[in-house]
């Protein structure tokens, strides 16, 4: 009987920590879901996307008991940013392409209407001299120049190529040809021709024209907000440990297509947000700090603001923990900076092999690919961590909820409160 009461427990204690997990899972996957559905438009500039997933993540934060460090949960800004809020159509031969499945137009491009003459240049003509010169004093002012590079593969070639997409020739517009996957982006300005990249099958082989109606709106000051709460600590209030990560994407390219970013990075930001219910519940030493970027994808915009603005000392902060891509993490995570932070690195890699958390931790250098390089170009010692394996979805329209599966979600998590506790000297969380 004893046997069987102690197995009992055994089995009720195991079920409430996998219930335990379970829920903490399951409300990240309803953030990611929320924060990438098309109500949030991309999370970008048109139809003020970033502003409503801002006021989202301040409820969440409200939530989950985060004060405010100053006398609101936002932190303005402004900035320059191009975008595409009406029609994005593009036709050749009665054939409609998809934007973001066919084409995306380069984020610098302008507005532009009407039907033009094509002109083809490839690798015949690039090796053949005089077609070449013919091509080159050709009039294409009202024209769109269409780029295929298949074949091409000397360096002196390729270059040809990516001189004539930045437009010497002032043709109308560029169509450059891929066989690749798209990765679209932020223009913080906007420049005087329409580039439009093309996946190869779908262009009409050989078409002579095209019609095409882009709206871009250029708003040369653009108002966001970052978002910041924080958890005071019960021994050294004036001592921060810092959880970030920017909660913007790439927004609308037109009014049909938009893009997710449920990977990049509706999941670091809800893994913040469960950091914040998880030190609301098991409050820290240090003061918890956590802030929601916004414009990282428009150039590290918003963290570059709060570190001109900090709203406490960026001396006081113990350590920065700047998460990004969230979503997978069968191959293990990659920790920019880990190089430079050598002490800390080797005690996120000792704690790992203790308590078997992710399968890898991959040590890297200084990079300023995300918000923590601001942070540590002004003495603030921080990591950017990010998960590897998964699908390869980043930054374009499939970067879906479905796409990611969360696999080293919960052991991310431990990992780092381990990391947190065994920092500010509190307990580690098995």
């Amino acid at each position: 009987m004893i046997k069987i009461k102690n197995l009992f427990l055994l089995f009720l204690m195991l079920s409430v920590g996998f219930t335990a997990q379970s829920q903490e899972l399951n409300y990240a996957k309803i953030l990611i879901d929320t924060l990438s559905s098309p109500s949030f438009h991309g999370r970008g500039y048109v139809n003020e996307g970033d502003r409503k997933a801002a006021v989202f993540i301040k409820k969440e934060f409200i939530k989950a008991g985060l004060k405010t460090m100053d006398t609101s949960y936002f932190q303005f800004f402004s900035l320059p940013v191009n975008t595409y809020p009406g029609k994005m159509e593009v036709m050749l031969k009665k054939k409609k392409l998809k934007p973001g499945a066919d084409f995306v137009v380069a984020p610098f491009s302008p507005a532009d209407s009407g039907t033009y003459k094509l002109l083809w240049f490839d690798q015949s003509i690039l090796q053949n001299k005089k077609k070449f010169e013919a091509f080159k004093n050709a009039d294409v002012r009202n024209t769109y120049i269409v780029l295929d590079d298949k074949g091409v593969e000397s360096r002196e070639e390729k270059e040809i190529f990516r001189e004539l997409e930045r437009n010497p020739l002032r043709a109308k517009g560029i169509i450059k040809l891929t066989g690749s996957k798209f990765t679209w982006s932020v223009s913080r300005k906007q420049g005087s021709y329409v580039l439009l990249e093309m996946q190869r099958d779908a262009i009409v082989s050989n078409a002579k024209q095209i019609y095409l109606h882009i709206e871009a709106k250029f708003l040369p000051n653009y108002s966001s907000q970052n978002v910041i709460g924080y958890i005071p600590g019960t021994i050294q209030p004036d001592s921060f440990i810092v959880f970030t990560a920017h909660y913007d994407h790439l927004g609308r390219m037109g009014s049909n297509a938009y893009f997710p970013g449920a990977n990049d990075n509706a999941s670091g930001t809800a893994m913040i947000i469960d950091f914040a219910n998880h030190y609301n519940s098991n409050p820290s030493p240090y003061s918890i700090v956590f802030i929601a970027f916004a414009a990282e994808e428009a150039g590290l915009v918003g963290s570059e603001f709060y570190t001109q603005n900090p709203l406490f000392p960026l001396g006081n902060i113990r350590f920065l923990i700047n998460l990004d891509l969230m979503g997978n993490g069968q191959e293990g995570i990659t920790v920019v900076n880990g190089s430079v932070f050598q002490q800390e690195f080797q005690l996120l890699k000792t704690i790992n092999a203790q308590n078997n958390h992710v399968v890898a931790i991959n040590e890297r250098g200084k990079a300023a690919n995300s918000d923590h390089y601001h942070f540590s170009e002004k003495g603030v010692p921080a990591f950017f961590i990010y998960s590897l394996g998964g699908g390869q979805a980043y930054h374009d329209i499939y970067d879906t909820p479905n796409q990611i599966e969360l696999y080293a979600y919960e052991e991310i998590f431990r990992l780092l409160t381990n990391f947190t506790s065994t920092l500010t000297g509190g307990a580690e969380r098995k």
